[in-house]
């Protein structure tokens, strides 16, 4: 079981507000995601989830198209995989 620690909660409270801020900006900028926005603080919760489940399934079957189409030829596949690895390797060190 995990303690609970003033630390733990200030750092929560700080993703929490980076979220809601990075949420306002979007929705300052694009008018598509103040709508959605708009929607789920409205209560229409159930919609966005559905929507958002859409949309993760599609990604998912676009992408296991992509590695599908890749079979036959590994080395872009594999370039990709090399760049991302070493992206996620230099993200982790900051």
């Amino acid at each position: 079981m995990t303690s609970f620690s003033v630390d733990r909660l200030l750092e929560r409270t700080m993703v929490a507000g980076s979220a809601f801020a990075l949420l306002g900006a979007a929705a300052a900028v694009d008018d598509r995601v103040r709508g959605r926005a708009g929607d789920v603080f409205a209560s229409n919760a159930l919609g966005e989830l559905s929507a958002a489940r859409e949309h993760v399934e599609r990604a998912l079957r676009q992408a296991a198209d992509t590695v599908g189409y890749q079979t036959g030829e590994h080395g872009t596949l594999v370039f990709f995989v090399v760049a991302a690895s070493i992206l996620f390797f230099v993200m982790l060190r900051t």
